[in-house]
């Protein structure tokens, strides 16, 4: 890796020192702005902040019109793709709650049908109708 250097207020940023009055390093960032998408730059933290240090050096050279033109459309069609699939896992996301309600649905109604039936059956039990039936059946 290359150092690079800046020369300011009489004192020298390499990578990793701090840098001017401010105290914080330098900072390897990259752009992605329409003019120079996917071009680093070196840059304090405080770039651009109120009283901010104004630390700011390219680490990469330009790059042409033609690679400006084809990273930003990549750069258009990634971010579409990424709104795509965030609707779907929106959609997937309520898919799979209305599965969890309607098998919570479908469970809440079978243990009904259990229930009621369990109640009919020991109501026929003691009505005296299981007997009269188990009379006639036995002639």
């Amino acid at each position: 890796m290359s150092t690079r250097s800046m020369m300011s207020a009489n004192r020298r940023c390499e990578v990793g020192q701090p840098i001017f009055q401010c105290g914080n390093q330098c900072r390897l960032t990259t752009s992605w702005t329409n003019n120079n998408p996917g071009r680093r730059f070196w840059g304090c933290a405080d770039y651009g902040v109120r009283r901010g240090c104004a630390f700011f050096e390219w680490y990469d050279p330009q790059v042409c019109e033609r690679s400006k033109i084809v990273i930003c459309g990549l750069l258009k069609r990634l971010r579409k793709e990424e709104e795509e699939n965030q609707k779907s896992k929106k959609e997937v996301g309520a898919a799979l709650k209305a599965q969890r309600f309607l098998r919570a649905s479908v469970l809440g109604s079978w243990i009904f049908l259990i229930v009621l039936l369990g109640m009919l059956v020991l109501e026929w039990k003691d009505s005296g109708f299981s007997k009269n039936v188990k009379l006639a059946l036995t002639f």
